[in-house]
């Protein structure tokens, strides 16, 4: 078995189709066939279904799906580690976010990217809860994600920003020229809020039943461009992070006076088996966050 075959496997897998897997390896399409059919026989079963139009995985290839994922993870760290005794990061560097990311996170990739140039970074944008599972399954190397409840043991974690949640209005409603509101006075609004699995919604939706009501969701969106879109178009309150005000662009944001109404985001990666690259970058991370805190006190 060649670790070869295992990527042409999961090509296929991903691709659902020879061909497009094939164009993604940059290889010709009979090469990949002829290897995952190799493959099928050192293992001594099918690992797809062609009986129909549709390229199925058989459930030996769901088994092997994750291992050879894991196999070829493995791989790379192992890579990794040779690169950094050598004194040299050249592996790569999957990083998760959630949409409101916190200036820091850009900070931090700037200043990785002029250390280790050579590192392959790629930077994907989910849900928190998306987020956490792709962490643990290895599908990512780290995440700065929110956190309604606390981490799992296998997972380490550094605070990267407070995040002040506040109630996005349209600057003819009735809470415009308040300072602050309390999240009770939202009982009977149209509210605009993120997805289910999103931390602000989870923290909304815990701060509304403690207060003694279910908050009434209109419309759900992870984008704040379309959350100030509904708005200005008074189709609800929106309750999202705090904006910059240059993004408000005519609207109004107003505190929440809840002390529930208020989270963190933070950096997260499994603890065990670290590659030098997360290392590398959560002490990248580390280092901004104690100078910023050193400028704020």
């Amino acid at each position: 078995m060649e670790l070869r075959q295992l990527e042409y496997f999961l090509a296929v897998a991903e691709h659902a189709n020879f061909t497009r897997a094939a164009e993604a390896l940059h290889v010709a399409q009979p090469w990949v066939s002829a290897q995952v059919r190799r493959l099928e026989r050192e293992l001594g079963n099918e690992l797809f279904d062609r009986s129909s139009r549709v390229l199925r995985l058989t459930e030996f290839g769901k088994t092997l799906l994750p291992l050879a994922g894991a196999a070829l993870g493995t791989v790379g760290e192992i890579r990794s580690a040779a690169d950094a005794v050598a004194g040299v990061l050249a592996g790569q560097l999957s990083i998760g976010t959630v949409p409101h990311s916190p200036p820091l996170l850009a900070e931090a990739l700037a200043v990785f990217r002029r250390a280790h140039p050579a590192v392959a970074v790629t930077l994907t944008e989910a849900r928190s809860d998306q987020l956490t599972t792709a962490v643990l399954e290895r599908q990512l190397h780290m995440a700065v994600m929110g956190w309604v409840a606390q981490p799992p043991p296998q997972l380490r974690e550094q605070i990267v920003a407070k995040e002040n949640i506040v109630a996005l209005v349209h600057r003819d409603d009735p809470l415009a020229a308040r300072d602050s509101v309390a999240l009770a006075e939202l009982r009977n609004r149209a509210l605009i809020s993120h997805p289910q699995g999103c931390e602000i919604r989870e923290t909304l939706d815990r701060a509304c039943l403690a207060t003694g009501f279910t908050p009434r969701i209109v419309f759900e969106t992870s984008s704040a461009d379309m959350m100030r879109h509904l708005v200005a178009r008074d189709l609800g309150v929106a309750v999202t992070p705090k904006l910059a005000p240059d993004q408000l662009g005519g609207l109004r944001q107003i505190d929440l006076s809840d002390r529930t109404m208020s989270g963190q985001l933070s950096l997260i990666w499994r603890g065990k088996g670290a590659t030098p690259e997360v290392v590398a970058f959560a002490a990248c991370v580390d280092e901004l966050c104690r100078k910023e805190a050193n400028l704020v006190s």
